[in-house]
């Protein structure tokens, strides 16, 4: 998916950077299929749903696909033939470097689609890197939760606002060297052999991604445009 992740130089893109560029899916689609989700929905539920309860409920659908669909990863052998650039990525990166990026895939193609659902076209670059912002700061802020709590919506969306608008290059690798950093840490805790995007188990990944789909759900009802 090149071109999704811009930086100054592409030298400068950390290795989990680059290798989620390699198989993160085309926005367009993302949005287009989020699109037909929510037209879908709303047909079968306008005369008993507000727009904003269609919304919430449509965004939700898409969280519980993302979160089972991550949840049943399977090895990475398998992964090669499923996921296009896989390949690539495994044999470039590595294996934990490679299930990082996977872990982070499914993140930010969820956000993509919630952003999609009120109103950003996550075709455009703004829209784009603020779904990059988004999954990479609800992904440390679930993994952190153990030690500190879980941040509110309140203060997530403050995190969120005051990130895109100091937006930069350096933000961007700072933010997912530090993902890539706590993924390998917990990796590392349970002696997991891969990324923990293949390798957590079931329960946990399921979990992370469904806390992760709230957050970006609730960030972007509450904010008119990222664009």
């Amino acid at each position: 998916m090149s071109g999704f992740i811009k930086t100054d130089k592409a030298s400068d893109q950390s290795a989990l950077l680059k290798a989620i560029e390699f198989i993160l899916a085309d926005p367009a689609e993302v949005q287009q299929s989020a699109l037909q989700i929510k037209t879908h929905y709303a047909a079968q539920h306008a005369s008993e749903r507000s727009a904003t309860e269609v919304n919430t409920e449509v965004c939700n659908k898409i969280i519980t696909n993302y979160a089972n669909y991550s949840a049943v990863t399977g090895s990475a052998t398998a992964l090669v033939g499923v996921v296009p650039g896989f390949g690539t990525v495994l044999a470039s990166f590595g294996g934990a470097t490679a299930g990082a990026a996977l872990s982070m895939k499914y993140h930010i193609e969820m956000t993509m689609a919630i952003a999609a659902i009120y109103g950003n076209d996550v075709t455009q670059a703004a829209a784009k890197q603020a779904c990059l912002v988004v999954a990479g700061l609800g992904a440390i802020s679930e993994m952190e939760q153990s030690d500190s709590g879980t941040a509110g919506p309140t203060v997530f969306a403050a995190a969120i606002r005051q990130h895109l608008e100091t937006l930069s290059p350096d933000m961007l690798r700072e933010i997912f060297g530090k993902v890539g950093k706590m993924l390998a840490r917990n990796a590392a805790k349970k002696a997991l052999p891969f990324g923990i995007g293949v390798a957590m188990d079931f329960s946990s990944r399921k979990k992370l991604m469904r806390q992760a789909g709230v957050k970006a759900r609730d960030f972007f009802s509450t904010t008119k445009s990222v664009m």
